[in-house]
């Protein structure tokens, strides 16, 4: 239990300063979002026409409506245009967005090391390990941020960092765990 949470909490510190070097200080996340023209005039009408905060497909369908009239309202829209949008209706930043984030990062890096533990009596050597490690961060990619692309057309630009960030991450996350657990597995056979 022990090696699992230094495992856990030096990984998840790795991934956090990591991240915040990657949206910081590094150009890759520099083009993940367009500057719109006339952004007072989209926030006011956003701000009229929305009452709640939320994420809104825009046009969407009416819950009532019948399953015939939804795909005829479907195919009437084809070739016009159409938007998701993450609404709020206050900009906010908050030391508990910072704290969430640790959190996240922790309990993403306790779930890899939970499968690395199970799994290390068959990863001998360090590169096993490291790329058991990274199997997660590409199926990450590629069952969460490619269909992101697949099925909500988010553009390219916008998830190439999102790709950098997992992968990198969880690059140096591997590194540390592949290191961690070799030791691990020197002193148990010692």
């Amino acid at each position: 239990m022990k090696n699992l949470l230094i495992a856990s909490l030096v990984g998840s510190l790795i991934l956090y300063l990591f991240l915040f070097t990657a949206h910081v200080a590094l150009p890759v996340h520099f083009s993940d979002y367009k500057k719109a023209p006339a952004e007072d005039t989209i926030l006011n009408t956003l701000s009229s026409s929305l009452k709640e905060d939320g994420l809104y497909f825009v046009p969407y369908f009416d819950p009532k409506q019948s399953h015939e009239e939804m795909e005829a309202i479907w195919k009437s829209r084809m070739g016009k245009p159409w938007a998701i949008i993450s609404y709020h209706s206050s900009m906010e930043e908050n030391a508990m967005t910072y704290l969430m984030s640790f959190v996240y990062n922790f309990m993403s890096v306790l779930i890899v090391c939970i499968a690395l533990a199970a799994a290390s009596s068959r990863l001998g050597s360090f590169w096993q390990r490291l790329w058991f490690v990274l199997l997660f961060s590409l199926f990450t990619v590629f069952s969460n941020i490619m269909m992101q692309y697949n099925w909500d057309s988010f553009p390219m630009h916008y998830l190439s960092g999102q790709i950098f960030d997992v992968v990198f991450g969880f690059l140096f996350v591997g590194l540390w765990l592949a290191w961690y657990y070799g030791r691990i597995e020197k002193k148990a056979a010692a």
